[in-house]
């Protein structure tokens, strides 16, 4: 795994430095892989064309019969597993690409590859010895073993560190013997092999034992491993979701992933690289939907006109169009970001999810709306879509919990360095060198950090926002960590509007960035829809980056949460009308 051991962009905007080298110029594929590509989308989409029937797959719940074997002869099931390995050893970008295509011909098949690929065993791609890859990664990219991700319990959901299931260590047969549950597995049903995330014993830097997370590779004939039914789902039908069991599982110590402890930085890391799949095949599906829709309202007249030339139909066309844009240009940023291989790019990538999630979810409902009657009918797509986008923002860390984890990770840095302030002020001639320090970075910061480099005239108006707002958040966020201190972790509608604005700050850099780079290499008169749509976007981005800050300040959170208070302690909605 290559060492992250530069600073993440979006943290460093959290205290007020524009790092514009990395996202300046936009990231391309290189030309041979994007040939590769679009030969492997192309087959894809001819197989789809024969074999994937969505309607058919939703209403019997099933995959036909050899599908799933026939995605393993093509090949699909080893796309992120490196060529010594005999996989196709795609980039991120590469690999984003084909999940969005995934994404759009069918998203149960997605998801299926995604859980196998992007989460199942990516652990093993990431962390694992020479000896265990070269074991497992080979079955897994023939798809000989097909991958799931353990981690979800009963008890322990977006709260990983609660998980009960445990592995004892069996020093004399060198095994470990794991027992316990695991809940909502993709592929829980048909998998083979699985990163199951378990507590154990073991002792800490002073000797004393503790219960910490490790990781392991599972697989289904070491014995004591059973699938639960299958769960009967709203969306994704096709996809296998099951509990799985595992009982006095007995896992040879070779089978250890990483290292004894860390399997809570190795279950993360694994779900930041798995989030960018899923942002492009939520975005993939968009773009299908929409297609679909722009056909019907060409044609469909009401009035004496076709339904495009209403206007309020003409602002959903053009708003999913904006946040379509946007949020393609975040998610291809970030690829770029996780190719480079030096980046720290959690934050983005936990950005991109919930970005492209809620998009996704807004713009289906959207194009049903736009259809009419027909999108409520089972024989269109339309509700179907929508079922199956629904859990993509419950997925992979529901967005409540990555907006938390947008919030304070990105304030992390500066709130650490507030607390060396605060020390250094108790202690003014001990102190002294500290706030030297912060009084020359703070300076030094205004005259420089906050700016990008130069863009086209046409995206100026863009550029200034850009660069006003950021400023305004980092304020933003240090005035919260000054007033409300460690108790940050508890306002969360504070992490909320600045996670929100952190969203919109980094969409609009990842699309002033886009566009700039394609006007260098086509010129801007041949750009000017794309000019348009990076305008349109960071006019109305900077407006609701503006209203979350000035409500970091000032709020009725105080009411919120008695009313709640209120309504949970009566059970119901308690008001009628007399």
């Amino acid at each position: 795994m290559a060492k992250e051991n530069l600073p993440s962009f979006s943290k460093g905007m959290f205290s007020g430095v524009i790092l514009d080298e990395l996202v300046f110029p936009y990231p391309k594929m290189k030309e041979e892989e994007a040939e590769d590509l679009k030969m492997m989308q192309d087959s894809f989409r001819k197989f789809a064309e024969d074999h994937i029937d969505g309607q058919k797959i939703d209403e019997e719940e099933k995959y036909p019969d050899g599908l799933i074997d026939q995605l393993k002869e093509l090949g699909f099931m080893g796309l992120s597993v490196p060529e010594e390995y005999d996989g196709f050893g795609l980039s991120a970008t590469a690999y984003t690409k084909m999940f969005e295509l995934f994404g759009g011909i069918n998203p149960s098949v997605a998801i299926t590859l995604g859980a196998h690929q992007s989460i199942g065993y990516k652990g093993l791609v990431l962390y694992g010895n020479e000896e265990q890859k070269k074991k497992y990664l080979p079955k897994l990219a023939s798809g000989e073993m097909l991958a799931a991700y353990c981690l979800t319990e009963p008890g322990a959901g977006s709260d990983a560190a609660g998980i009960k299931t445990k592995a004892v260590r069996d020093e004399e047969n060198g095994v470990y013997i794991l027992n316990g549950s695991k809940i909502w597995i993709t592929n829980g049903g048909v998998a083979d092999f699985f990163t199951v995330f378990a507590k154990e014993e073991m002792p800490d830097k002073d000797g004393k034992m503790t219960e910490k997370i490790s990781a392991f590779l599972v697989t289904r004939d070491m014995g004591g491993i059973t699938s639960g039914k299958e769960e009967h789902k709203l969306g994704l039908k096709g996809s296998s979701t099951t509990e799985v069991f595992f009982e006095d599982v007995k896992v040879p110590f070779e089978n250890l992933l990483g290292e004894r402890g860390k399997g809570f930085k190795i279950a993360m890391n694994v779900l930041n690289n798995g989030r960018l799949g899923l942002a492009g095949g939520s975005i993939g599906a968009l773009k299908v939907v929409m297609k679909e829709a722009i056909a019907h309202i060409r044609q469909r007249k009401q009035f004496r006109k076709t339904l495009s030339e209403f206007e309020m139909i003409k602002e959903k066309v053009a708003q999913m169009t904006v946040d379509l844009f946007a949020t393609e240009s975040m998610i291809y940023l970030t690829s770029g970001l996780v190719d480079r291989g030096d980046v720290d790019y959690s934050l983005e990538s936990a950005m991109c999810k919930i970005r492209a999630t809620e998009v996704t979810w807004h713009g289906v409902n959207e194009c049903l709306q736009m259809v009419g009657g027909l999108g409520f009918m089972k024989e269109y797509p339309y509700q179907r879509y929508l079922r199956d986008g629904r859990v993509n923002m419950i997925f992979e860390g529901t967005n409540e919990i990555l907006r938390m984890f947008t919030a304070l990770a990105g304030m992390h840095e500066r709130g650490q360095y507030l607390r060396k302030i605060g020390t250094a002020l108790k202690g003014p001639i001990k102190g002294f060198g500290v706030l030297t320090d912060y009084a020359t970075q703070w300076l030094k910061g205004r005259v420089s950090t906050e700016r990008i480099r130069d863009v086209h005239p046409e995206l100026a108006a863009a550029k200034v926002q850009f660069e006003t707002w950021a400023k305004n958040m980092h304020f933003s966020a240090e005035r919260a960590l000054i007033h409300v201190g460690k108790n940050i972790i508890y306002r969360e509608m504070i992490q909320e509007r600045l996670a929100n604005a952190a969203i919109d700050l980094y969409a609009m850099i990842a699309t002033i960035s886009r566009v700039d780079t394609m006007i260098t290499e086509k010129g801007a008169e041949n750009c000017s829809v794309e000019i348009k749509l990076c305008n349109t976007f960071a006019d109305q981005a900077w407006r609701r980056v503006r209203r979350n800050l000035l409500m970091v300040d000032s709020n009725n959170d105080r009411e919120m949460r008695e009313i709640a208070d209120f309504i949970v302690d009566q059970e119901k909605y308690p008001f009628e009308t007399i």
